[in-house]
């Protein structure tokens, strides 16, 4: 089903539909946010509860889903709420000293913008916001995986079980491809290279907000 499908189902009531989002199909994102915040995926849980109840919305109508208008696509913008929802929640689970103070919490239930880079930070928000962009899903898994610490080995029979459970093959001349280290070392190249492009398209975005 495409995200657009799946958004239909929440909105009419299937919030199973929800779940499935945030514990599957974008596991990978959300994980890769509690990482880079918190250093640890200690906090996860609580965080998808917090993720779950914004997305829900303050009246419970799904609201923040409604008033997306699919003028880009929707990993973007979850990602982006997940980003930002996660870094206002540093200090209520991690304490006042691992909040950034700069950033306003967003009440209304409109979807929440994207946080402006800091000086410090700003490449690891570029790296972040390009693997988001990455369209192939092997690309991105791949890419998250090795920042969590998996090694390539790892990585490959992740994407095979992943495979497995989703009921997907990838067929190449004819023949059924099994991911092994040498397709994730591949693959990893193959998307580096793209992650470079799309830097530099973010690079652009930004120096044209700025103006």
């Amino acid at each position: 089903m495409s995200d657009k499908e799946i958004v239909n189902l929440i909105i009419a009531g299937n919030e199973e539909a929800l779940l499935y989002l945030l514990y599957d199909r974008y596991e990978s994102d959300l994980k890769f946010y509690a990482w880079r915040y918190y250093n640890t995926l200690a906090y996860l849980e609580d965080l998808i509860g917090f993720l779950y109840i914004q997305i829900k919305g303050k009246k419970g109508d799904w609201q923040p889903l409604k008033s997306f208008q699919w003028k880009c696509q929707f990993r973007t913008w979850f990602c982006a709420v997940a980003s930002h929802l996660f870094l206002e929640k540093r200090s209520e689970l991690i304490g006042p000293g691992g909040k950034d103070h700069s950033i306003i919490i967003n009440s209304s239930d409109k979807p929440l913008p994207e946080p402006k880079p800091e000086p410090v930070n700003q490449k690891l928000v570029m790296l972040m916001e390009a693997i988001s962009r990455l369209e192939n899903d092997d690309y991105r898994f791949i890419l998250i995986k090795e920042l969590e610490g998996y090694n390539h080995k790892e990585i490959a029979e992740m994407i095979v079980a992943k495979r497995k459970k989703e009921k997907k093959t990838t067929i190449y001349n004819g023949k059924i491809v099994v991911p092994d280290s040498h397709y994730v070392d591949m693959n990893k190249a193959r998307a580096l290279k793209e992650v470079k492009a799309i830097i530099e398209q973010i690079k652009k975005e930004w120096y044209e907000n700025q103006r």
